[in-house]
């Protein structure tokens, strides 16, 4: 059984399957505990793809996902629900292959016409990446444009998108309402999240909004604000610029270029120059760019787990030995389907090896 072991550190940084984001803090966190910073491809703009290498290309910029508007809601564009899915097939694919993340969602137009669309679009898509664990679903981009409150109609879309995907993947993170502003303020997003009602699972679920008719004192100030309340939240778009970046470095949260969104030529590897004239650093997951990376270190299980009884009610658990830790502090241990086994932020202090090296023992329930 391979295991993979969530530390910070430095080394090899070899492709890997990644497990399901969570929320942390203010904001969604990759398994390995750091912010997603994402590319952007619009196969809702684009008719085509990228290059399988790009995806390779960019990870080495500092960003570890790929936020996709996989398909065009609007009724009157003629082109039939999932013409789309090859293309993200393929993406959501070479994603998995270079242990990155794909944030989908659909372009165009919120209108009464498209409520259904949208529906219909996720009873499509929910269920075809429901088992992929480095797949986010972000129900629909701008479902409030240019307004500070979602329309009714809207948002009763919103709760039943949730609903639908819940019954289609369960465990896949759902994000909400993607806001195309905060001019309303602070008061006008508290009531939106109110208004999804009390059904919605915050501990796997946050909420998306756009870098739009602010500056960056006031997203960072949102964006701590809602972390306080509970809310993951993320920045899926947002205009270029240095100060912005830096808000969202600063408030810790992860966010989405759209740089690479508009025009045929441009492609993922593109935004590494976009970047690079930031002058804001960070921690990637890959590389050295703009500083040392994030070490993820696979580790071989000494033995198959062993299946043992405990507890009153006579409860099925397993127990795994893992040698060879290094002498550091191990964060957290998932199997390859991203499944947490074993979380010392909750269940004890974080495992210290101490000197040298020593086996970790980990207890969990049978699934």
């Amino acid at each position: 059984m391979l295991l993979l072991l969530s530390q910070h550190g430095a080394g090899a940084d070899g492709p890997m399957t990644r497990g399901r984001v969570r929320v942390e803090g203010n904001t969604i966190v990759s398994d390995w505990g750091t912010p997603l910073r994402a590319a952007c491809w619009g196969m809702d703009i684009i008719k085509g793809l990228f290059k399988r290498e790009e995806v390779h290309t960019f990870r080495y910029c500092g960003l570890n996902a790929i936020h996709v508007y996989c398909e065009l809601t609007t009724t009157e564009s003629g082109e039939p629900i999932g013409y789309n899915a090859a293309r993200m097939d393929s993406i959501v694919e070479w994603c998995r292959a270079e242990s990155v993340y794909v944030i989908m969602t659909m372009g165009g137009p919120i209108l009464k016409s498209t409520v259904q669309k949208i529906l219909d679009i996720w009873e499509f898509y929910a269920p075809r990446y429901a088992d992929q664990t480095h797949v986010v679903y972000e129900v629909k981009n701008e479902g409030c444009y240019a307004t500070y409150h979602c329309a009714d109609d809207v948002m009763q879309m919103y709760i039943d998108a949730y609903k639908l995907i819940r019954k289609h993947a369960p465990q896949t993170h759902v994000i909400l309402l993607s806001h195309s502003n905060l001019k309303g303020g602070l008061n006008a997003l508290w009531e939106d999240i109110d208004r999804l009602g009390p059904d919605i699972d915050w501990t796997n679920a946050s909420i998306a909004f756009h870098g739009y008719g602010t500056d960056g004192g006031f997203q960072e100030q949102a964006a701590r604000a809602l972390g306080q309340k509970g809310y993951g939240m993320t920045c899926t778009e947002f205009p270029s610029g240095a100060g912005l970046v830096k808000a969202y470095e600063n408030a810790g949260i992860s966010y989405c270029h759209f740089q690479s969104c508009w025009g045929g030529t441009r492609t993922p590897g593109a935004i590494c120059g976009y970047l690079k004239g930031y002058g804001v650093s960070w921690k990637p997951d890959f590389g050295t760019w703009p500083q040392a990376h994030v070490e993820q270190i696979p580790l071989w299980a000494a033995q198959e787990p062993r299946r043992m009884r405990s507890g009153p009610d006579g409860a099925s658990t397993y127990r795994i030995f893992i040698n060879g830790l290094p002498n550091a502090g191990v964060r957290a241990v998932y199997d390859l389907t991203g499944r947490l086994l074993w979380d010392g932020c909750t269940r004890g202090v974080p495992f210290a090896a101490g000197a040298g090296t020593r086996p970790l023992v980990v207890d969990y329930s049978e699934f």
